[in-house]
């Protein structure tokens, strides 16, 4: 048995229209290295027996580590977007730094010309005055060493100073962008590193859970899936973009659940959540602790079929609530989308309102 692929195909301005900027900011703040790892409580039916209880923990254990090797890569994919971005700005501010330099020359190059014309007409020590001073700006405005000079000339020097005074500014502006990238093409190695690091974990957990279900009897299997529903109408009433994602979710009950699968033959918890909606062309992001940052928190008291209902903490798991303390899931490996009852692992509940 495989991961699946992620298809994850979906428009970045509707994204950005659903999310806001908030949440890549957040995904920015979060950092990997400082997440602690998650620790799901496994989907275990009531009166399992020891087998299928440890077959529960080592699926537990592989969507765990699923889930955190996705959220490395879009960690990583927002880093290296930021780096890009710095480093598209670093060179916009150097070429912005080049060009005043250059103004900055030719202006000097005017009034050394001037100079030379000022020696023979008595304004040498006028210009040299303000050539040399260290702040030639402040030495004008302390004196009157302007109306020493002609109109034209005047003209001159006043276009130096300001060329000089824009040059430094964008040298400055310049020499902060580029430690800017360097800092985000560092941040972005960091998020690499440890992305390598969290897909190695996954494929190490996916591995030991494939071997678990392999050698699990037909028995044990059939009592991990027990319990739920795959025949939930899928009429649901209201209207909004909730229950349309919803409606789109309840058609694909009975599909197998695969680690790291967004349909649209096989899914994962949250590959199922983001399908649905990309479904009724609304982006959401990829693993459920990304999710679990979209629209509006509401209790469970408020709840209202088409509300994301969000598992343990941090979260490792997502399903849409369809009313009556039931919510349709992709719960793991070895089992099929099922409508199931809520569990006490329960922690968030999110409502997307366009």
């Amino acid at each position: 048995m495989q991961r699946g692929p992620d298809e994850n195909v979906v428009s970045s301005r509707r994204i950005a229209h659903v999310l806001g900027a908030g949440v890549v900011v957040a995904l920015l703040a979060s950092g990997l290295s400082s997440a602690p790892p998650a620790t799901a409580d496994p989907i275990v039916p009531p009166g399992a027996s020891d087998a299928v209880t440890a077959l529960a923990q080592a699926n537990g254990r592989a969507a765990d580590a699923t889930e955190a090797s996705l959220d490395a890569a879009e960690q990583l994919r927002v880093r290296r977007a930021e780096a890009d971005r710095t480093r598209r700005d670093a060179r916009a501010a150097q070429k912005t730094a080049d060009a005043a330099r250059g103004e900055r020359d030719r202006a000097f190059a005017d009034v050394d010309q001037i100079s030379r014309a000022a020696y023979q007409g008595g304004q040498l020590d006028a210009l040299a005055a303000v050539l040399g001073s260290e702040s030639p700006q402040a030495y004008l405005e302390r004196t009157s060493l302007l109306d020493t000079i002609t109109t034209e000339n005047r003209a001159f020097v006043q276009r130096f100073l300001d060329a000089t005074a824009a040059a430094e500014t964008a040298e400055r502006d310049a020499a902060a962008r580029a430690l800017d990238a360097d800092r985000s093409a560092s941040d972005a190695q960091r998020t690499a590193d440890d992305a390598a690091r969290r897909q190695a974990d996954a494929d190490r957990e996916v591995a030991a859970a494939e071997q678990a279900l392999d050698d699990a009897s037909p028995a044990t299997l059939a009592a991990l899936r027990r319990g739920g529903t795959t025949a939930f109408p899928t009429n649901i009433p209201g209207s909004g973009i909730a229950i349309e994602a919803l409606r789109a979710a309840l058609t694909q009950q009975g599909k197998p659940y695969l680690w790291g699968a967004t349909g649209p033959s096989t899914f994962d918890c949250s590959g199922l959540v983001q399908w649905a909606y990309r479904q009724v062309g609304v982006g959401l992001p990829r693993v459920s602790r990304q999710q679990a940052l979209v629209g509006v928190p509401v209790s469970m008291a408020d709840a209202r079929p088409g509300d994301l209902l969000f598992f343990n903490d941090p979260v490792t798991h997502v399903g849409f609530y369809v009313g009556d303390g039931k919510f349709l899931e992709a719960p793991q490996s070895g089992d099929v989308v099922k409508v199931s009852q809520v569990r006490s692992s329960l922690t968030g509940v999110r409502r997307i309102v366009l």
